[in-house]
C-alpha cells in the first residue's frame, strides 16, 4: 500500500477497546498499512491473486478480517493469531464447503493453490471467502422468520451426515449431533427473496438438535449489541417452519419448550 491510497478503516465488532491498539497487541501489527501488506502478500503467495484495495478491517476477538477487492472480486480475508483453535478452524473450512456442495447457501471458502481452505503462516491461521451481498435477516417479516426456519432444519439434516469429526473439547451429550451453534439474524443474510447465505460456523459443537434449535430460536434476532430475546409470536412461527421440514419427536414439544426457557434464564440480558 502507498502513502497516496486511502488507510482502511480499523473497528471492533462488539468489543469496547481501541481497535489501532488491539490490531498491536494481539497481531503485532505496528498499523493498518503493515496488516494490510502482509495479508496481501499472503495472499500473492498462497492463492496467486493481488490484492487492489482493503476497504476495511475489522477485529473480533482473535480474529482480524479484511474486506478486499482482488481481483475485480470483494473478498474477505480472515485471520486467527490464536494457535490452539487452528486444527478446529481447518475443520470448520472443509466442513463449509462440504455443506455448500450439497446446497447449503454458505460463503465457501476459496482454496489456496495447493488445495487448503485454511493456511498457516507466519503464526497465523488464515481463510479467503467471497463477499455475499446481502442484508442480516429481519425478524420483523414473516416470510423471513419462515425461509431461517426452513433453512436450520436443511442444515440439521446435512450436518448429521457429516463424515469428518470437528475437534471440540466439549463431551458428548446423549443424542448429540453436530449443529451450527450460532444460528441468528447476525450470521444470515438475506438477499432476492431468499437467504443469500448462512455465515460463521466457528461455533459448530455436537449438542441435541432440540438445544440448538431452542438457542436459535432465543437468539434469532440479535445482532451485535443490545440483545433482547426474540418475541413469542417470531420463536413460535421459526420453530413451526423447522418442524415443517424436519418434524420432532412425539415429545419434542415440552423438551423444546424447556431448552427455550433454559436458554432465556441463562443469557444475561440488558436491562
Amino acid at each position: 500500500m502507498t502513502e497516496a491510497e486511502e488507510l482502511p478503516k480499523i473497528s471492533m465488532l462488539w468489543e469496547s477497546a481501541d481497535p489501532g491498539a488491539t490490531l498491536i497487541e494481539r497481531f503485532g501489527f505496528a498499523s493498518a498499512t503493515e496488516a494490510v501488506d502482509w495479508v496481501t502478500g499472503v495472499l500473492a503467495e498462497h492463492w496467486g491473486l493481488r490484492v487492489a484495495a482493503c476497504e476495511r478491517l475489522v477485529i473480533s476477538d482473535a480474529n482480524c478480517l479484511a474486506w478486499l477487492v482482488v481481483d475485480g472480486s470483494r473478498m474477505i480475508a480472515k485471520w486467527s493469531m490464536r494457535p490452539g483453535v487452528f486444527a478446529r478452524l481447518a475443520a470448520i473450512a472443509r466442513l463449509t464447503v462440504w455443506l455448500g456442495e450439497r446446497g447449503i447457501p454458505v460463503s465457501m471458502p476459496q482454496a489456496a493453490r495447493d488445495g487448503r481452505v485454511q493456511v498457516e503462516v507466519d503464526g497465523f491461521s488464515l481463510g479467503l471467502q467471497r463477499v455475499v451481498d446481502g442484508e442480516l435477516l429481519d425478524v420483523t417479516d414473516p416470510v423471513q422468520i419462515r425461509a431461517a426456519g426452513e433453512m436450520l432444519a436443511r442444515m440439521h439434516a446435512a450436518m448429521a451426515d457429516y463424515p469428518e469429526r470437528i475437534p471440540t473439547d466439549e463431551p458428548l451429550a446423549h443424542a448429540a449431533q453436530l449443529v451450527g451453534n450460532d444460528f441468528r439474524s447476525a450470521n444470515i443474510l438475506w438477499s432476492g427473496g431468499k437467504i443469500a447465505a448462512v455465515l460463521d460456523l466457528e461455533e459448530a459443537s455436537y449438542r441435541r438438535r432440540i438445544d440448538d434449535l431452542a438457542q436459535a430460536a432465543v437468539l434469532l434476532g440479535t445482532r451485535y449489541h443490545d440483545w433482547e430475546p426474540t418475541p413469542v409470536d417470531v420463536r413460535e412461527a421459526f420453530v413451526a417452519a423447522y418442524a415443517s421440514v424436519l418434524p420432532l419427536r412425539r415429545d419434542g414439544s415440552t423438551a423444546l419448550d424447556d431448552a427455550i426457557e433454559a436458554h432465556l434464564r441463562r443469557i444475561p440480558w440488558p436491562g
